[in-house]
């Protein structure tokens, strides 16, 4: 990741670092592949549907999405290409081996002198089905003031419409939590995904979060099939 800091006086800005820099120790973070340089396609609805379109993944690519700064911690996520049902890619750079998606998360520690970004901890929310998994994507972060992150995301699979999810992240170092899902999809989805993927931490609590995540409904008639779904959450089982 290469990263350059902007800093404010009043109501100008000006660059805090003579350069950008770059962020290499992932620490034990898998390998993925980056859907930039790739056509791959993901699954909208059960074969056999009357969807006839796709979403081509490279047109998005697994460019860094939502980001928020909390308690001296920079989080940020983004979604990849994965093979096989370990969490991570291990195909040709041409992407073929792609048979599935995942959403990446990181955790990174905020540096007042030194290095001004290190490597805290990461993760992979995935499907480690053998066939027929689901793909993870669009996905979007908050995190509270006990440092609890909630992601909200799409999934779909070819069994599957495009429906929403969310899963959350322990500020205590605990493994990811289960994956939630907030409503499934109905019907084939619009051509173009993912631009209504939100998540934000309430201000009357600064605990409660809330996510909205665009899902394939039956509202408006093919190719604009898309709902939000809104849900409040509290991290943890």
């Amino acid at each position: 990741i290469y990263y350059r800091r902007i800093q404010w006086s009043g109501t100008t800005a000006s660059w805090a670092d003579s350069s950008s820099q770059q962020l290499t120790n992932w620490g034990s973070a898998p390998e993925y592949y980056d859907f930039d340089d790739a056509t791959s396609t993901l699954p909208l609805a059960p074969e056999g549907s009357s969807c006839s379109y796709s979403i081509e993944l490279y047109r998005d690519g697994s460019r860094l999405q939502m980001a928020t700064i909390r308690n001296g911690y920079l989080w940020t996520c983004q979604y990849v290409g994965l093979s096989g049902t370990g969490g991570s890619y291990s195909g040709t750079d041409t992407g073929a081996a792609v048979d599935r998606s995942g959403i990446q998360w990181w955790q990174l520690q905020l540096n007042s002198s030194g290095t001004p970004l290190t490597y805290v901890r990461s993760g992979m929310v995935y499907d480690s089905a053998s066939s027929n998994p689901w793909w993870y994507y669009m996905p979007s972060l908050a995190v509270n003031w006990q440092n609890q992150a909630v992601l909200g995301f799409s999934g779909s699979s070819a069994n599957n419409y495009i429906g929403a999810f969310y899963t959350w992240v322990m500020g205590n170092g605990a493994t990811l939590g289960s994956n939630v899902v907030l409503t499934n999809g109905s019907s084939c989805a619009a051509i173009w995904w993912g631009d209504y993927s939100f998540t934000t931490v309430d201000p009357m609590d600064n605990q409660t979060i809330w996510t909205i995540q665009g899902f394939a409904s039956n509202e408006g008639g093919p190719p604009y099939c898309w709902s939000d779904w809104i849900a409040s959450v509290k991290p943890g089982p």
